[in-house]
């Protein structure tokens, strides 16, 4: 679900060139799509569903750093036209960065009108993180790399609107 740029991203917020595989987990583009997907079924027509969050750990010396991507999405009357929660949105918070779009795609049963608006979050999880000031960068490359791939995997318009870079976002 990353891109190169945010593998390297993420070899920086976790100070790790080593990633560790949790095979209990079982977490990502596709499980969390499934999830959106399942909530579209239900036939719910407004609210917020959480998909399963997937967790990268790093090992660093004999240690291990842990960040967290996750995504949360609405329906109802986010996207509606006039709504200054329309289009691509960037969020940040202390050790943590959101990429926010709007997906229309038949998967998850949203349209131009009713869009499904996706927030793909990462979360440093880290105590000893180097914090915002200096990887704050990576933290935004990293959730927009888990915005594009959810886009992608749940097959949305013109991929949300999304840039192909995370330095095209707009500011927070």
């Amino acid at each position: 679900m990353i891109t190169d740029a945010a593998g390297k991203a993420l070899t920086q917020v976790l100070q790790s060139s080593h990633l560790v595989n949790d095979d209990a987990q079982g977490v990502g583009g596709s499980a969390m799509g499934k999830a959106l997907e399942e909530f579209s079924r239900t036939g719910a027509k407004a609210g917020e569903i959480t998909a399963p969050a997937c967790t990268v750990t790093g090992t660093v010396g004999g240690g291990k750093r842990v960040g967290e991507i996750r995504l949360v999405a609405e329906r109802g009357n986010a996207g509606t036209p006039g709504s200054d929660q329309t289009g691509v949105r960037v969020t940040r918070a202390d050790k943590e960065r959101g990429v926010a779009f709007d997906c229309v795609s038949t998967r998850v049963g949203s349209t131009r009108d009713m869009p499904l608006r996706v927030t793909a979050f990462y979360t440093d999880r880290s105590r000893s993180s180097r914090g915002d000031a200096v990887l704050g960068e990576d933290y935004l490359v990293l959730a927009h790399s888990a915005a594009v791939g959810i886009a992608k995997e749940l097959g949305c318009e013109g991929n949300g609107a999304l840039p192909d870079s995370a330095s095209a976002l707009p500011a927070p």
